[in-house]
């Protein structure tokens, strides 16, 4: 479970994440498992023509990449226009089965979220939990379980954090993209969406998914112990903390959690202070 590195003069000893990461070698040139990448830090890429899969690099296919990111598009695009109208429901005094079916999956995902704050701990899940445990990284925005690396190789750290972080803005840009079609499609032949129920659909996915968006905003803050002294980003080891883009990652992080967890925390106190006098 230990990386041997002379690439900045004397030998260094870093901790790999996983047990089939990095091999028991004497032979610098084979420090790491197959299909994984030599020259990264902790063995933590694939080699190229290959992709993430559970602690595993499996060889890409000409679907490998394609059909799972088709598939989860679709379905996030169903979830967005499901959840306008399961949302914006006429407000009765008596509670609806409709309002006890959102109220419900609203708590499941909530429990969703909890257990996938679970996978962060270093640990070796067994079977089934690796499996639930890895289906799970889809509520923290982790693009890698897709496999984009198939068809997107060579994207930089910083590239794939930021695409995790900015998923809730692209969702309230689908969102007015959405509005706006509805209105050039449904004006004369329909009822087309209206704004404020809009922008309620898209603060109750943020709502819903808060837990997520704001773990995800912190991963850069996260770091591991090396046996050298260094320290790694749990969730990009290759990454050392205080070193080369670490600051940079840092930075945007901080802009998010602002973002997200101050800000979106204090639109929600706002409007609920402000809920007697707006309605």
């Amino acid at each position: 479970g230990f990386y041997v590195s002379n690439a900045s003069g004397p030998w260094e000893v870093y901790r790999c994440i996983g047990k089939a990461t990095c091999l028991a070698s004497g032979d610098l040139s084979q420090r790491c498992a197959p299909n994984r990448d030599e020259a990264a830090l902790v063995c933590a890429r694939c080699s190229a023509g290959y992709a993430k899969w559970k602690d595993q690099c499996r060889k890409c296919s000409s679907s490998t990449g394609v059909i799972p990111v088709v598939l989860v598009l679709f379905g996030f695009l169903g979830m967005l226009i499901t959840t306008y109208y399961l949302c914006n429901s006429a407000v009765t005094r008596d509670a609806s089965s409709l309002l006890a079916t959102s109220v419900s999956f609203g708590m499941m995902l909530t429990a969703v979220q909890s257990l996938s704050m679970l996978g962060q701990i270093s640990v070796t899940w067994y079977s089934p939990w690796s499996e639930i445990m890895n289906v799970m990284k889809l509520v923290t925005f982790d693009v890698e379980i897709l496999q984009l690396e198939c068809f997107a190789d060579g994207v930089s750290t910083i590239s794939r954090y930021f695409v995790r972080v900015v998923i809730p803005v692209v969702t309230v840009l689908l969102y007015v993209v959405l509005y706006l079609g509805s209105q050039l499609a449904l004006r004369n032949r329909g009822t087309p969406w209206e704004w404020p129920k809009t922008v309620n659909s898209a603060a109750q996915v943020w709502q819903a998914l808060y837990i997520s968006i704001v773990l995800v905003a912190f991963l850069p803050l996260q770091c591991y112990n090396h046996p050298n002294g260094d320290s790694s980003v749990t969730e990009m080891p290759e990454i050392i903390c205080g070193e080369g883009e670490h600051p940079i990652l840092v930075g945007i992080a901080i802009f998010f959690i602002c973002c997200y967890g101050v800000g979106f925390f204090s639109i929600c106190l706002w409007a609920n202070m402000n809920a007697p006098q707006l309605s």
